[in-house]
């Protein structure tokens, strides 16, 4: 850490308040564990994201991010906004709801799992994770720039979080009922408004997908999900010999209720029946596509939703997107680096910080 104390970065507004108790009991479990540091709480409106840079401009050399997908997100895009990303360690204490992140490296999530997780963090092992550069454009027009880590999707998922977004908000104005019908439940939920509609609106679009100058074409499509990290939605494994560190991410197309129907049964990660089953009994499902450099054309009546990291995004009808590999370096359990490389390139950090 070069003299500088490690900087934690989390909410203590988060889960109602609980998340200020969570700080506590993690600054408490980094003392015990010689883990020098300060608390930094996260700003509003991706405020987050310069309050890091700053920091690690001014000496900070280890960031640990508490919280859920999108607070790694923020501060995952404020070390790499730095001018100095490739000497920057991040530290994963997730406590979010779906923390695909934390858990597709092995940790497990909650304040119960604060202990291992500290532990992990003061062990200080140091793997490399690629990271997706976006860019959507709308009309031949750039319309917007950004950078995921977990996942990019268009269609079905996207339209869902809207609706999640929507309703976390209607009930959080109804006294009680918040506390109920909250987190997965609330997005369960939105999954299954935006799924019974697609029987009463046709909502299925066409794809062209460019994947490393090969041309795929996709008719029907309810959803494609662009996936970087193994686990996906907190309890989906979409394609088994995904690796975060490899310089290429999975394409993986919903096409129309059935093939949903069929990754959701068997890509999760608990359930007895897998992809391989449902072949042998006639059942296929669309395959993953992979590759580091993606153009996704989307052609229909009217443009699908689009998200990144739970993240809303701008509707577009075409997206581009590049892998940067292990721009980002992340502090794991030590069997994680023990199955990956550890190096950064230079050159891949050059290419997000273009």
């Amino acid at each position: 850490m070069r003299g500088q104390p490690a900087v934690l970065v989390a909410n203590p507004t988060a889960q109602s308040g609980k998340a200020a108790d969570w700080i506590r009991v993690a600054r408490a479990k980094l003392d015990e564990a010689h883990v020098p540091h300060r608390f930094v709480s996260s700003e509003p409106h991706g405020g987050t994201i310069a309050v890091v840079r700053n920091l690690i401009d001014a000496g900070t050399r280890v960031v640990i991010y508490m919280g859920g997908d999108g607070t790694f997100a923020e501060v995952a895009k404020g070390v790499l906004g730095s001018e100095h990303a490739a000497d920057v360690a991040m530290g994963m204490l997730p406590t979010g709801t779906a923390n695909d992140q934390g858990k597709s490296f092995g940790l497990a999530s909650g304040p119960a799992s604060l202990e291992h997780n500290v532990a992990v963090i003061a062990a200080g092992a140091v793997v490399g994770c690629d990271v997706g550069a976006l860019e959507i454009e709308r009309s031949g027009r750039s319309i917007h720039r950004d950078l995921f880590f977990d996942s990019f999707s268009v269609g079905l998922g996207a339209a869902s979080l809207e609706t999640r977004n929507r309703d976390r908000e209607l009930v959080g104005r109804i006294p009680g009922l918040g506390a109920i019908y909250r987190d997965q439940l609330v997005y369960a939920g939105a999954v299954l408004k935006r799924f019974a509609e697609s029987y009463l609106v046709d909502i299925k679009f066409e794809l062209e997908a460019v994947v490393d100058g090969a041309v795929h074409q996709f008719g029907s499509v309810l959803d494609v999900i662009v996936k970087n990290t193994k686990i996906f939605g907190g309890e989906w494994v979409l394609d088994p010999a995904a690796e975060s560190d490899d310089g290429r991410f999975e394409l993986v197309p919903i096409l129309g209720r059935r093939d949903f129907g069929k990754k959701m049964m068997g890509t999760l990660r608990r359930s007895p029946v897998g992809l391989d089953d449902l072949a042998e009994l006639g059942f296929e499902a669309a395959a993953p596509v992979h590759g580091a450099r993606f153009e996704l054309i989307v052609r229909g009546d009217t443009l699908p939703s689009a998200q990144c990291d739970g993240e809303e995004l701008p509707a577009g009808d075409r997206y581009r997107i590049d892998v940067a590999k292990r721009a980002l370096r992340l502090i794991v359990p030590r069997e994680e680096v023990e199955a990956a490389g550890t190096d950064v390139s230079g050159a891949a950090w050059q290419k997000v910080h273009g």
